[in-house]
């Protein structure tokens, strides 16, 4: 879901959400630019998973329950939807949620950062965004130098791979001491208790199991609090029944 290997200006591979990622360039995209639209969060409307960076843990956990992708290559996701809905945060005018945190991975889009074929990194754009447009309020370009306004999504991208490449090592780290586990999530419908998803997290009993020092180790790396906030978010998966009621989603 989060693959994102590149080739040239046409990007192999999919990145999640981006319909058609392109390497941005002043010779493909010095006429168009973005237009801010009365509909910002309508690409994410399909997500029931957005991925977090370790940093924003304390803030997605008060709306979300913060889970990883996988066992062996693991990523923080925020889950955004259960059973058959779809993300249950974007309403129908395409906005998101006031009272709820919007993850970093979305307020970048339409931009991205990706690797070219050298392992350098270079900024994407979603050319199929909404906001891209050849009429831009905001060109992507002014006298073929980026824009203050493409300059300030860059330096987001920039901040949010930052984190992504500290958050890989916080997940490198859980393999390595063989703290997740494949967990599930249950309801009660009609009084009895039913499956609700399986997903991956950390195992609260070998987290505290864990030796004095391998626990100071975490704490000084800070990924002993980044632990337990993901933790803490798991009781979000009651509270994204109770949403889904509240919006008439429920049987």
């Amino acid at each position: 879901m989060t693959d994102t290997n590149t080739t040239n200006t046409s990007l192999a591979g999919k990145m999640f959400l981006y319909e058609n990622p392109e390497l941005l360039t002043t010779e493909t995209h010095g006429s168009m630019g973005f237009t801010p639209s009365t509909r910002p969060f309508d690409f994410a409307r399909g997500a029931r998973v957005v991925p977090l960076t370790m940093i924003e843990f304390g803030s997605a956990m008060r709306s979300y329950p913060i889970i990883f992708s996988n066992l062996e290559t693991p990523t923080p996701l925020a889950v955004v939807g259960v059973l058959e809905d779809d993300n249950m945060f974007v309403n129908e005018e395409g906005q998101w949620d006031t009272m709820s945190y919007v993850p970093t991975y979305l307020r970048c889009h339409p931009f991205t950062l990706a690797k070219e074929a050298g392992g350098k990194l270079a900024i994407v754009v979603d050319r199929d965004a909404a906001s891209v447009t050849e009429e831009p309020v905001y060109p992507f370009f002014t006298n073929d130098e980026p824009s203050e306004q493409t300059r300030s999504l860059m330096r987001l991208c920039s901040e949010y791979e930052i984190e992504r490449q500290r958050t890989a090592e916080f997940c490198k780290k859980l393999v390595d001491l063989e703290l997740l586990a494949v967990m599930q999530a249950t309801h009660k419908p009609a009084g009895t208790e039913e499956p609700l998803a399986d997903y991956v997290a950390i195992d609260a009993a070998k987290l505290d199991g864990l030796p004095a020092e391998t626990i100071y180790e975490l704490h000084k790396a800070g990924f002993l609090s980044a632990s337990y906030l993901h933790l803490y978010s798991l009781e979000n998966w009651r509270h994204l029944m109770a949403r889904r009621v509240s919006l008439g989603k429920a049987d």
